[in-house]
């Protein structure tokens, strides 16, 4: 039988590995902190990465979950693998004389010859039973499909009239179990085209209520939302592409190619006045006073694994931004968590108000990415900017779409992976140790960033809402503020977002900020229960909520509030605000969605030779500014974003 490779759990010097394409050799080098082996030499650049462990937790396992292999002649398997063409899509051995002798070699000491022959009519294979019978298993060979072949039949997909059920059908109609399922699945996400379709494994959580939120929100209700953001998610994806049929690959390239667009263009307009223009903008549009809060916003550009395939010293990268000619470095993670901590429950509080604390901070976090999709498209607005650079904001439009679109294309294990290995878009926090509170965000281009900074100011205005008991915050945050939960945080936040706003009768941003200041001031109990009547479509929730953007716009009347620092302020006073709020971080997933457009901006009456854009529905009105997008009509795309709400 053909020798099996044996389970490592390090490197050994002289190991022969690959990842991504490249080949190299472990060294006989180990790290002294860790005491490993782990320094391997790249064949491509002949350069050398620390693999042990010693640096951000890059080390063997992570190697391996990467995609990574080790091709040493002793694993016979994997070494096969690198080659080119291989005969089946399963194993070798499918073609190789092999004698087993059941109850030693077999799973099942009982199965007979019989049954082994029924179980495996295609096979040339002795296999001889506990009884001594042997049986010859002979192959069918009208019955196999090679690589190549397959290959063949995914790659002219496009060109055929097949569906993939219709391709899968074939598969199960004409190829025994000579290829494990891992394998087939492996194929196809590489290469089949899916049609944009939502990952298999996101679909059946939800569908199923194994999913973080399953605690939150009843099955069929998350269900139904994950279904109609999918759909709009969908289509703003295949309008990117330009084609129905989108791949994860179509996707990746979107937003490869956007990226590095994008990453020039600011370059070379400077980076310092966009990270000036996001400042000015965010306060701006939550009529922020810079004696009330500071803030602090980066764009990092690219991340130097995106460009060369691994982490690079600050002075390294800024030699890199000159020669490429867009900036390159890395996200400041911080204290940035990946998962669920281990704080234990607070002594005297019970299970369903620690419950109902959790489920609070995981609507809020929710809200907070829902309203920063709407402010990371503010560039619309910026005359000078779609002046200067006109194509820019179409490079803005394909890069949040593909991300979006990712983040419901992979499963949530993939974009775990993903965020371990460092690559963010982007992350704020909030500093409460000066004498005002200060937001810090960063960004890997200016519509992250200023998506990033809303989520700050959002922070800022739901802190008061935190459990005022410190043990009991900061158990909740440790179950709650993670990369982990972020993700179904960022796929149903606009939605949940979207349910607030709807009700309030004004597109005004002072309302908006106030209107979700008063539902920070309800108790927890009070605001899930409104919250989850939105989401049900009850009325009563729809009526409170108008009431308090009616009650809000009152006060903004009384108090001129255009000369006030904004809803955040209006915080109770005897509170003060928690200082262990975690950084939060958003991935961006590799091989991403919804344009969502501003708020905040004076309604202007549309002409009379025009169409009616106030009476367009919010799908029209983001198909017509695409539609100018494309025409590079900027006037006409500001003139459409005001009817948004």
């Amino acid at each position: 039988m053909k020798k099996k490779q044996s389970l490592k759990e390090e490197f050994n010097p002289g190991d022969k590995v690959t990842l991504d394409h490249d080949s190299g050799v472990v060294l006989d080098k180990v790290d002294p902190n860790t005491n490993k082996y782990g320094f391997i030499l790249w064949d491509s650049d002949n350069e050398e990465e620390d693999w042990t462990g010693n640096e951000n937790g890059i080390d063997y396992n992570l190697f391996i979950n990467s995609g990574g292999k080790i091709v040493n002649e002793e694993y016979p398997d994997l070494e096969e693998s690198e080659k080119g063409d291989e005969k089946y899509l399963l194993h070798d051995d499918e073609n190789v004389d092999e004698t087993i002798t059941v109850g030693v070699d077999d799973d099942d000491p009982e199965v007979t010859a019989d049954e082994i022959k029924q179980r495996n009519p295609n096979k040339i294979v002795k296999y001889t039973d506990k009884e001594g019978n042997t049986v010859e298993l002979q192959k069918n060979e009208s019955k196999i499909i090679t690589k190549n072949s397959f290959k063949e039949i995914i790659n002219n997909y496009g060109k055929i009239s097949l569906s993939e059920l219709n391709i899968i059908s074939i598969l199960k109609e004409t190829q025994n179990p000579i290829m494990s399922k891992s394998e087939l699945v492996e194929e196809f996400s590489k290469q089949l085209i899916s049609e944009a379709n939502m990952n298999d494994n996101v679909r059946r959580n939800f569908e199923s209520g194994e999913h973080d939120y399953s605690e939150h929100l009843e099955r069929e209700l998350a269900k139904n939302i994950s279904d109609e953001v999918f759909r709009e998610i969908q289509e703003k994806i295949r309008e990117k592409v330009g084609h129905d049929r989108v791949t994860i690959e179509d996707a990746q390239q979107l937003l490869g190619n956007s990226l590095m667009e994008a990453a020039r263009k600011e370059y070379e307009y400077g980076i310092e006045n966009l990270e000036r223009k996001a400042v000015e903008m965010i306060r701006a549009q939550f009529n922020m006073p810079a004696d009330a809060v500071d803030v602090e916003a980066t764009i990092t550009g690219l991340n130097p694994r995106m460009v060369v395939g691994r982490n690079i010293s600050p002075q390294e990268a800024e030699q890199l931004s000159r020669q490429a000619g867009f900036k390159v470095s890395a996200i400041d993670k911080g204290q940035l968590k990946h998962e669920k901590g281990s704080i234990p429950k607070p002594e005297g509080a019970s299970n369903e108000e620690v419950k109902n604390e959790i489920t609070r901070r995981r609507f809020n976090n929710a809200l907070m990415h829902g309203a920063a999709r709407k402010s990371q498209n503010l560039h619309f607005m910026d005359d000078e900017l779609a002046q200067n650079v006109p194509d820019l904001s179409r490079d803005y439009g394909n890069i949040m779409a593909a991300n979006d679109f990712n983040y419901w294309a992979l499963d949530d294990d993939t974009i775990k992976t993903e965020g371990s290995q460092g690559i963010h878009a982007g992350n704020s926090r909030i500093d409460l140790s000066g004498d005002k509170p200060k937001i810090i965000a960063q960004g890997m281009v200016f519509p992250i960033l200023l998506h990033e900074l809303t989520k700050g100011v959002m922070e800022l205005m739901s802190l008061h809402s935190l459990p005022q008991d410190r043990d009991l915050r900061q158990h909740v945050l440790d179950n709650t503020d993670n990369l982990d939960a972020e993700t179904n945080d960022i796929r149903l936040g606009q939605h949940i977002w979207t349910k607030i706003v709807e009700n309030i009768p004004v597109d005004n941003q002072e309302v908006i900020s106030l209107t979700f200041n008063y539902l920070q001031q309800l108790p927890t109990e009070d605001f899930n229960n409104l919250i989850k009547g939105l989401l049900n479509g009850d009325q009563d929730a729809k009526n409170r909520v108008e009431t308090m953007a009616n009650e809000a716009l009152e006060q903004l009347r009384n108090e001129a509030y255009k000369d006030t620092t904004g809803g955040y302020e209006d915080s109770p006073e005897d509170e003060t605000p928690p200082d262990d709020i975690p950084p939060d971080d958003d991935v961006l997933t590799q091989p991403g969605g919804q344009e969502v457009n501003p708020a905040g901006i004076e309604d202007q009456p549309p002409e009379d030779t025009e169409p009616n854009y106030s009476s367009m529905s919010k799908r029209d009105l983001e198909r017509a500014i695409d539609a100018a997008l494309d025409s590079g009509d900027m006037n006409l795309v500001k003139k459409i974003g005001s009817y948004l709400s």
